[in-house]
């Protein structure tokens, strides 16, 4: 009998501590849940901005509801453990009578003791019984409400909290197995114009269709998730990129025929999309941008296309994977006649590099992006020093010659990501993606030191080439004119700096 009581109680402590468990994951469960959420809101645009409101209404009540769920199963933890105080106070009492009872009571006291002690056995297994069918059905609930918490209200589809949960595990798997993983981002295109000449319910009609048709279109083992407002992610695990593009293609051509019924008329609407293959040694956050990518050159190439990311050069579907052409090596081009300018490359065309416009067009682009993954960004302004009395003095085949001289310098330091662009006469705009102000600064000072060790031979003397710069860092609130400005500003600080030395 003394064992029976004991294993009950023991049984009893792994209810509590399982109650006990069971709170702190609801709770943690919901904590996490806001945080997450609150860090992707949506603030961009007044559209999303009302999403992001709605949601962050939602997950205040479920993180309402996991408090009172957390309450609820700590009030049954307590009263577990104090039903378990109860018996075993009840049972000691009863085994002093039985001690004391000892060579004294008769076999009716025994019997009348032990028959006490299997009722109180009795009542306790009752009571844990009723708490362990509460704790199945808290269990079962939480189960609900965390799919719920994992997916997306309006589409049915995963939410980003699940997208970031599948591509983190997704990459670490590829990691260690060596799977191929593919990310596929698309746009709905024009989709601001199309809610304000159809209405916001229009809108989310679209939204669902979609949501009903991507899991038709892709694999059982693929995630399709909703990235955020118009943007939808399809995760492809053991998909390499030229599966990828056609699963890519699919998804854009069975969108294309979607018809969408609202208020009598019938509503159609297309995709940008993205694709991207892991590389070695990349990171989720590296995947989603290369991705985000393609999106773009598919906006830019006319919308309702797809390009694919191969080693950050992105091309469209159509287009064959291959690695980029390798440039000449200086060996190689003295085999082919090429001209030795002191540069691996040759000068660099004047006319090839974009201008200012389409510079801003992409730094306004990598802004967003650096908005959307916290990714940092930076640029820098180079002047050529004196150029226009250089030009005066020399010509403008000689400027020109000068100009394309310092370019193929600038070029030569940069990443195949980083972009630069002519400015006014005697000037260049440095863009820098994934660069902080340090790192700028490191790849000015390179460019600024290879160019004074460049000399040119005019009019019988050595003219020595030099050049100001100044850089700037992406922060929050800046646009493309702001970070151009806080650059100029430092060019012209070190002007200044410059000019005041001279005269001391």
């Amino acid at each position: 009998m003394l064992a029976l009581v004991i294993d009950l109680t023991g049984y009893a402590y792994v209810l509590v501590d399982a109650l006990i468990a069971l709170s702190a994951l609801v709770a943690g469960f919901y904590g996490s849940r806001y945080l997450s959420n609150a860090k992707h809101a949506p603030t961009e645009t007044p559209e999303q901005k009302r999403a992001a409101e709605q949601q962050q209404r939602q997950v205040a009540n479920d993180h309402e509801r996991a408090n009172m769920a957390a309450f609820q199963i700590r009030d049954l933890a307590m009263n577990v453990a104090s039903d378990v105080d109860e018996h075993n106070t009840l049972v000691k009492s009863i085994s002093s009578e039985l001690d004391a009872m000892k060579g004294k009571g008769s076999s009716d006291d025994v019997l009348s003791a032990v028959g006490r002690i299997l009722s109180a056995n009795e009542t306790l297994e009752s009571r844990l019984a009723a708490a362990e069918q509460k704790i199945s059905m808290q269990a079962e609930e939480l189960k609900v409400q965390q799919a719920e918490a994992r997916t997306d209200a309006l589409t049915g589809l995963a939410n980003r909290r699940a997208f970031d949960d599948v591509l983190r595990n997704g990459v670490s798997s590829s990691i260690d197995s060596g799977n191929p993983l593919s990310l596929l981002i698309f746009d709905v295109d024009h989709f601001k114009k199309f809610n304000d000449t159809h209405g916001h319910q229009a809108g989310d009609a679209v939204l669902r269709a979609l949501g009903e048709t991507l899991p038709k279109v892709v694999k059982s083992t693929d995630t399709p998730c909703r990235y955020g407002g118009e943007e939808f992610a399809i995760i492809l695990g053991g998909t390499k990129l030229s599966e990828a593009n056609v699963a890519a293609e699919r998804v854009r051509k069975a969108i294309q025929t979607i018809e969408v019924e609202h208020e009598g008329k019938t509503l159609h609407v297309t995709i940008s999309v993205g694709v991207a293959q892991l590389e070695r040694g990349e990171t989720s956050i590296n995947l989603i941008r290369r991705a985000d990518e393609g999106v773009y050159a598919s906006k830019e190439a006319g919308r309702n296309q797809t390009h694919y990311n191969y080693q950050g050069e992105c091309r469209h579907v159509g287009e064959p994977i291959e690695p980029p052409k390798a440039q000449a090596q200086p060996e190689e081009a003295a085999e082919s006649g090429q001209a030795d300018t002191g540069n691996p490359a040759g000068l660099a065309n004047l006319d090839d590099l974009p201008d200012r416009s389409v510079y801003s067009d992409e730094l306004r682009r990598r802004i967003s992006e650096g908005r959307r993954f916290g990714l940092a960004l930076s640029v820098v302004r180079f002047k050529v020093r004196e150029y226009a009395k250089i030009e005066a003095e020399y010509g403008s085949a000689v400027g020109k010659l000068i100009l394309e001289s310092v370019a193929q310098f600038i070029r030569g330091t940069l990443r195949d990501m980083d972009l630069v662009a002519r400015f006014e006469p005697g000037e260049f705009g440095v863009m820098l993606p994934g660069s902080t102000t340090s790192d700028a600064e490191h790849v000015a000072n390179r460019v600024s030191r290879a160019i004074a060790n460049c000399t040119l031979p005019l009019g019988g003397k050595d003219l020595r080439l030099a050049v100001h710069w100044g850089a700037s860092e992406f922060q929050p609130e800046d646009d493309p004119a702001t970070m151009l400005a806080r650059a100029e500003n430092a060019m012209q600080e070190s002007i200044f700096k410059e000019q005041a030395e001279t005269l001391v």
